[in-house]
């Protein structure tokens, strides 16, 4: 099973390679350890791992020596292939042991034909293992550990010992040209630093070997992006795309590559204009791509079309279709007429009037949600909008569904724009005041938002607030009453309160219930290995890095246990490959099994607001006795929690109250 939330040991990524990768080829600054200093724990074994992958890549007349390489000759294509299956499969310590034993070895590299590769000074590595290299070091950075900074010291140094192999090869001076995804990689390394010094480092080193302005602005434009600095991003973004008709046929080709693999920059920033209105400039940008046979994938395409229909930018879908193949459905029920600057009111006119149905047609009109900003934070405010609405829709349609609609984009829209408290009073105005309880509940029926709707907004508006555990404990309990089908993301804003030692219990409650009703979801199958595996979602892993380094105390034993858990839930479903044959359908782990696994006395199962309370009295008491205290318990706000957690209770009593009345 691949962790994807880091150990809290020695095992960070800074150290794993200064332990592993001591290779002078590749990190000269480091030295060479003393020949009889043993770099491998198992390298007195013949048969360990890494002398049977070098094995597979000698040739038949070469033998391997248990503790060096001496005077072999081994294929090239057959290392680098073990290599990168060791980088897919998320196997640094095996990864970087590998490398370590060819770096200090003296060996002739051989091309697939069986022929000598001497284009590059003896006794040194060639260039592909530094190609392979950086991307194994940005895929290390893509994680939530705290070692881009040394990620961002080894990619200056690899591409300057790069740059210094360049000059002292044997291929013919000035023909040699640096791989570019090689320095795409070594960029995005350094722009993960977010650190303005090593950015200029990297570029200086692009201006000493000529590797053109173009790469020098794009890896500017990368570092705004990563840094969020969204109005130098627009100023620099023109440059990044500059008159395709000012290069020759070898350097246009080189520039579209390089557009291409900064795509990921590019369409963030067309995201940011498409987000803030700039939809004239975005169509400029997607212009100058077209020039240059640039081309996004069909992710990233679909994306863009969906937040220019959500921001009712139809002049960008129009131009993505002139420069597309395919086209992009863009009618939205008689608005795609309307000027930006229609009411929202008048919007829900014309949908009354045109018959649309949430509830069976599809729709991408979340953009309507946008025309609520400009209310200001006052609650009789937003309540005198809600009623004029309403009114409306009463006197035109009177239909849930759209009432329902309406309900489910206020809310969504709450959610991340105001605090708990804001959206928590509307709700109880909506459903007491107003008496929408039913509109309320149909919007988990709406077409496209099953996992968007109400009850989910409900979960991330408190995920935004640090004093709602005991509030998010009772609209879990509520929920789970009722058969309500939880998503990993309401799960994950329970684990993302959990901030400090005194909620070990709650944590754990969450996760055990994110893993019986939602580890069946993370059984994969990995093409590449051809094999299953499973594994958390990366959020879900961030959540229980961050929990675990603000542990005050027992970090290592809460680190160990998180890891048990999830290996050997892990190795349950591999060994076990629970398919229902009939659908071919996924068997979540036994309960049983599950709790075995957690432990029956360190674990609780069940959890109400007198168990919450007591289990953080006594994890309280064991903080003060050794004498801790953090800043998230000053945050917390016990009194603040509660009323919260009574008013949700409240709530759904009122809820299920009417329906009873109904029945």
């Amino acid at each position: 099973m691949k962790l994807l939330f880091k150990r809290y040991s020695s095992s960070h990524i800074g150290k794993l390679i200064k332990d592993s990768l001591i290779t002078p080829e590749i990190l000269p600054q480091l030295g060479r350890q003393p020949s009889s200093h043993k770099r491998l724990p198992n390298n007195k074994r013949t048969n360990s791992i890494t002398d049977k992958w070098l094995k597979d890549a000698l040739t038949r007349k070469d033998k391997l020596n248990e503790d060096k390489l001496q005077n072999v000759n081994l294929r090239l294509n057959v290392v680098l292939t073990t290599l990168q299956k060791l980088r897919t499969s998320d196997n640094p310590a095996l990864y970087f042991a590998l490398l370590n034993r060819i770096g200090t070895g003296h060996i002739k590299w051989l091309n697939k034909s069986g022929r000598q590769i001497d284009a590059f000074p003896p006794d040194r590595l060639p260039l592909e293992f530094y190609h392979e290299l950086s991307n194994m070091l940005y895929k290390l950075s893509l994680r939530s550990a705290n070692d881009k900074i040394a990620l961002a010291k080894f990619s200056l140094q690899l591409l300057d010992r790069y740059y210094f192999l360049k000059t002292k090869s044997l291929t013919i001076e000035g023909k040699f040209r640096a791989n570019i995804k090689f320095l795409r990689n070594c960029t995005l390394l350094i722009v993960k630093s977010q650190s303005n010094y090593y950015l200029r480092a990297i570029q200086r080193l692009f201006a000493e070997n000529s590797e053109g302005q173009l790469l020098a602005n794009l890896s500017q434009l990368a570092f705004y992006v990563e840094t969020s600095q969204w109005t130098s991003m627009l100023d620099i973004l023109s440059s990044c795309v500059p008159d395709s008709g000012l290069r020759g046929s070898k350097e246009r080709e080189r520039a579209i590559q390089l557009l291409e693999l900064f795509s990921p920059c590019l369409v963030k920033s067309l995201k940011v204009m498409i987000a803030q209105n700039m939809e004239n400039e975005a169509c400029q940008i997607l212009r100058s791509l077209s020039e240059w046979n640039f081309h996004f994938d069909q992710h990233d395409s679909s994306n863009l079309i969906q937040l220019s229909q959500n921001h009712s930018c139809l002049k960008v879908i129009e131009t993505m279709n002139g420069l597309s193949s395919t086209t992009a459905v863009t009618r939205q029920f008689g608005l795609e007429k309307l000027p930006t600057d229609v009411s929202l009111k008048q919007s829900i006119h014309i949908l009354s009037k045109d018959n649309f149905e949430p509830l069976k047609q599809d729709s991408f009109l979340q953009f309507l949600s946008f025309k609520l900003s400009d209310l200001p934070l006052n609650l009789e405010v937003w309540k005198k909008h809600i009623k004029e609405v309403d009114d409306q829709m009463q006197a035109e349609s009177n239909l849930h569904s759209l009432r329902a609609f309406f309900i489910d984009m206020l809310l969504c829209h709450l959610s991340v724009r105001k605090d708990f408290d804001f959206m928590l009073s509307l709700v109880e105005h909506i459903v007491y005041e107003k008496n929408l309880w039913q509109p309320l509940l149909l919007t988990d029926n709406i077409v496209g938002n099953k996992e968007n709707s109400t009850f989910h907004c409900l979960f991330h508006g408190a995920s935004q607030d640090i004093s709602t555990k005991l509030t998010l404990l009772a609209l879990y309990n509520q929920l789970n009453e009722i058969g309500y089908q939880f998503t990993s993301h309401d799960f994950l804003s329970m684990l993302k309160v959990c901030k400090n030692y005194s909620d070990s219990d709650f944590f754990y409650f969450a996760f055990y219930n994110l893993l019986v009703t939602q580890s069946h979801k993370f059984f994969l199958f990995d093409k590449f290995s051809d094999k299953f595996s499973w594994r958390l979602p990366i959020q879900i892993g961030d959540a229980i890095s961050e929990w675990l380094s603000s542990l005050e105390i027992d970090i290592q034993e809460n680190t160990d246990r998180v890891l048990q858990i999830t290996d050997d839930v892990g190795e349950w479903y591999v060994e076990n490959k629970p398919f229902k044959s009939e659908k071919g359908t996924i068997q979540p782990i036994n309960i049983m099994e599950l709790r075995k696994i957690f432990g029956e006395r360190k674990t609780l199962f069940h959890m109400d607001s007198e168990i919450f309370q007591k289990s953080k009295a006594k994890r309280d008491k064991e903080m003060r006795n050794e004498a801790l205290f953090t800043a998230n318990d000053a945050e917390y706000n016990f009194a603040a929690d509660v009323s919260y957690a009574k008013r949700v209770e409240n709530l759904f009593s009122y809820i299920r109250s009417k329906q009873m009345q109904q029945k």
